[in-house]
């Protein structure tokens, strides 16, 4: 059991599923299904470690409203503790419309109590009873963001490990601000277009040969291409397991949290990239971020038996 703290975002989302394509202006579309569910990279990511058996201490703020009060009932489900979660008054919730076009999404959020998070907000007595230190969503946490540097600096003076995943930036002028976290990171974590917009390459193999000169270990999502990862001059790369996707929404935090359980209960990377891919695969299998992800014995169950995609 890995015992990790998260900082970060909570919201709902609202996925559409069946939607042939994005709507023109003006244009009505018809769609098999909308859910209201558990969203915020943070706040799935802390679900998939709870689903895992991991000690998670989840620091964030809603809004006290009725999509707050339903974001904290989603985490009570998935037993991810919520007596760090500061209920703002008089203030908007964040909330994700999430449209699912077959293994793509489009995503419109209301930022709400999403970015308010603030470096007066760490409670370092309780943060340093952990082992790790993960942040997602940089480019959402705008009043966090301008202090992580000497988060994750305090954080390894500690004697924590570090993990950072971006998200896609919200506005183009600040993707290069992210670098000034690199000297203190341990894991960081992008997808494909992530790391070749934070690195200014054009390829994977010339993001990571960027991004692994400032940054341990890289590891890049690649979706149904599966996962690498860069430590020093090793690289790895890790083929995704086959699937029927139903949806694709917090897959990628899913990814991280078995990857992050694995890589903090001393696994071999080939094991962190398996039990992340396991993770992601796993849920995509039903709409919702959190509705599917697996146990640990389900996911070990799942690398063992499924196949992998050519």
């Amino acid at each position: 059991m890995a015992s990790i703290a998260i900082i970060g975002e909570i919201n709902l989302d609202l996925i559409v599923t069946g939607a042939p394509r994005l709507p023109r202006p003006g244009e009505e579309l018809i769609v098999d299904d909308m859910l209201l569910t558990l969203g915020a990279s943070s706040a799935l990511i802390a679900s998939q470690l709870a689903r895992l058996g991991d000690d998670v201490v989840f620091v964030s703020k809603v809004g006290d409203d009725e999509f707050g009060r339903r974001a904290l009932q989603f985490l009570d489900e998935v037993r991810v503790p919520t007596e760090h979660v500061t209920v703002l008054p008089e203030r908007r919730s964040g909330l994700t419309i999430s449209i699912s076009l077959g293994e793509e999404r489009a995503l419109i959020t209301q930022l709400g109590t999403i970015q308010e998070m603030t470096h007066a907000d760490m409670d370092w007595h309780l943060i340093r009873l952990c082992q790790h230190l993960h942040i997602s969503s940089y480019y959402l946490q705008r009043k966090l963001q301008p202090d992580l540097p000497r988060i994750f600096q305090q954080a390894k003076e500690l004697g924590m490990t570090t993990s950072l995943d971006t998200g896609y930036p919200s506005d183009e002028n600040g993707v290069g601000s992210v670098a000034e976290t690199f000297e203190h990171l341990d894991i960081f974590l992008p997808n494909e277009v992530e790391a070749k917009l934070i690195a200014g390459r054009d390829t994977v193999e010339e993001a990571l040969d960027v991004l692994a000169k400032r940054i341990p270990l890289v590891v890049v999502k690649l979706g149904a291409e599966g996962a690498t990862a860069r430590r020093e001059h090793a690289t790895v790369h890790s083929p995704a397991f086959a699937v029927e996707v139903v949806d694709t929404t917090g897959a990628g935090d899913s990814f991280n949290g078995g990857f992050l359980h694995a890589y903090l209960t001393g696994a071999t990377l080939e094991e962190c990239l398996d039990l992340g891919m396991a993770c992601g695969a796993l849920s995509t299998q039903a709409v919702g971020g959190s509705a599917s992800q697996p146990t640990l014995e389900e996911a070990r169950e799942f690398i063992q038996s499924a196949p992998r995609r050519e």
